[in-house]
């Protein structure tokens, strides 16, 4: 049977973990888990814990932790994607892939252009937590709502802040080679970013990048940017 990936919120005590709520139900609805079976334990430390199933009942599953090693799928740097809310569903399809492709934290913000009436926040969080244990990360990744860029750039100091822009002139996403730090990475909706959005941006210190000559759908633009700059920094493996 493959092991499973499970999130806890807490460290071990005494060398084990007790699982509620939604993981919980997971393992002994869902997978049929019993005593015995093996689990990939992970609480936020960038740590992977083995365990083992020593009691499930309707309340908690009990895991013992057998060995502990550091996860190899988490970035050396924290990669925050800030994406003005795209319309229907994209935003499902933007979680999935900046998990796998290793963000660090997803904010969802009001634009001018963007389009707010699909966003759930209880399906945005259950998708990122199944993006993290399908692509085996060890870190839980927390997607959160703003109401403007303003308020994203506020919450952006301390870290070097790129903006893709389909009229930046010259400047290439492939700057984030150089940038050190923590990246927060800001993506349009479908009708991209206003002149006052771009001006505040600037005014702001972020950094406009081009994605070429093409005109990228939202979605796309999140996947690609984010792969860049995580290839350039190093995170895909280079």
């Amino acid at each position: 049977m493959e092991v499973k990936r499970f999130f806890a919120d807490t460290s071990p005590d005494c060398g084990v973990f007790t699982l509620d709520g939604d993981e919980l139900y997971h393992m002994r609805k869902v997978l049929r888990y019993k005593v015995g079976y093996k689990a990939i334990i992970c609480n936020g430390d960038g740590n992977e814990y083995d365990c083992t199933v020593t009691e499930i009942t309707d309340d908690c599953a009990v895991l013992k932790v057998d060995n502990v090693h550091e996860c190899a799928g988490e970035p050396d740097f924290n990669l925050r994607l800030c994406q003005a809310i795209p319309k229907s569903a994209k935003y499902e399809y933007i979680i999935q892939k900046s998990v796998e492709l290793g963000v660090s934290e997803i904010i969802f913000f009001d634009s001018d252009y963007s389009s707010s009436e699909e966003y759930r926040q209880e399906r945005a969080d259950k998708i990122a937590l199944e993006a993290c244990k399908q692509c085996g990360r060890a870190r839980r990744v927390r997607v959160s709502r703003l109401s403007s860029l303003d308020e994203v750039l506020d919450r952006a100091q301390g870290m070097s802040v790129i903006m893709p822009y389909e009229k930046a002139d010259g400047a290439s996403i492939a700057c984030a080679a150089g940038v050190k730090g923590d990246i927060a990475l800001i993506i349009g909706s479908e009708g991209g970013f206003s002149d006052r959005e771009a001006r505040l941006a600037i005014d702001r210190g972020a950094m406009l990048v081009t994605l070429g000559k093409r005109i990228l759908r939202c979605e796309t633009a999140a996947a690609v940017a984010t792969a860049l700059v995580m290839y350039e920094r190093g995170g895909l493996g280079k």
